[in-house]
């Protein structure tokens, strides 16, 4: 049915079931969402605004690299505006990856893990992208832009990403239809519940909830992995997630913990 395809008046009712304070703007096709909600940041206030599309040309991984969107996919980004004393925007991330993996497993009982930082696999397979981005006024964090990308329909990936890649679709085998509205929907609202509902941005923010369920949804934790860093990589034992969302590791020299990069798994 076309009404449970991506669709403004569909996304808007949905959200309204919440009484959310959201605007939408949608595009059958764009380059990146995550680009036109910070021009939209830049440009006037971006308070609550989810910019969503039903494909994307120049879709955006972490560390500058593509993300694959085709239709077939939700792609969009929400965007929280913040006031001069938020704290722990690392954790945005963080409760972005827990968010999508709720939303799957309520809705389709996918149990989806989390592998470090927050790519959504499932069956050593990606099945969802996030990437946040911070739009700066006067040299100062003033929006923080949370892009997500799920892979919804069932069918076939490129050959480069089949043994990489999967959807929804591939992998659910129940009877609720495939409302791409209400999944985009029900992840705002489990990202609102962590980053707003919660006071994740206040100094009186205790984060052991959220990191108790990324250890607990966690591909990374107990992995030996390949940690990249610009300027190094080595391999290492993934022993535990940080309060700040880093991943403690036992390289060959000592402990620490890792904040940035890219983290492989080597099993």
């Amino acid at each position: 049915m076309d009404n449970l395809k991506l669709n403004e008046k569909s996304i808007i009712y949905h959200l309204k079931q919440y009484k959310f304070k959201k605007y939408v703007r949608f595009y059958g096709e764009t380059g990146s969402t995550n680009e036109i909600a910070k021009d939209f940041c830049r440009k006037q206030n971006a308070r609550g605004l989810i910019v969503a599309a039903a494909s994307q040309t120049q879709g955006k991984g972490r560390l500058d690299r593509s993300f694959y969107s085709p239709k077939g996919g939700i792609y969009f980004s929400v965007v929280y505006e913040l006031d001069d004393n938020a704290v722990n925007l690392d954790l945005i991330s963080s409760a972005a990856g827990v968010a999508v993996r709720d939303t799957l497993y309520n809705i389709f009982n996918i149990d989806a893990r989390i592998k470090w930082p927050n790519d959504i696999m499932v069956e050593d397979k990606k099945i969802c992208g996030i990437l946040c981005e911070i739009v700066n006024e006067n040299n100062k964090p003033k929006y923080v832009v949370v892009g997500i990308g799920v892979n919804i329909a069932k069918g076939e990936f490129p050959d480069e990403l089949h043994y990489i890649a999967t959807s929804v679709g591939n992998v659910y085998t129940g009877e609720v239809e495939l409302d791409e509205n209400e999944i985009l929907v029900d992840i705002v609202n489990n990202l609102d519940r962590y980053v707003i509902r919660s006071g994740m941005l206040t100094k009186e923010y205790d984060s052991t909830d959220l990191i108790n369920r990324l250890k607990k949804y966690s591909a990374t934790v107990g992995q030996m992995v390949r940690v990249k860093k610009p300027d190094t990589e080595y391999d290492a034992r993934a022993l535990d997630i940080d309060e700040n969302g880093g991943l403690v590791v036992r390289g060959p020299v000592d402990i620490e913990t890792v904040t940035s990069g890219e983290v492989e798994h080597l099993g």
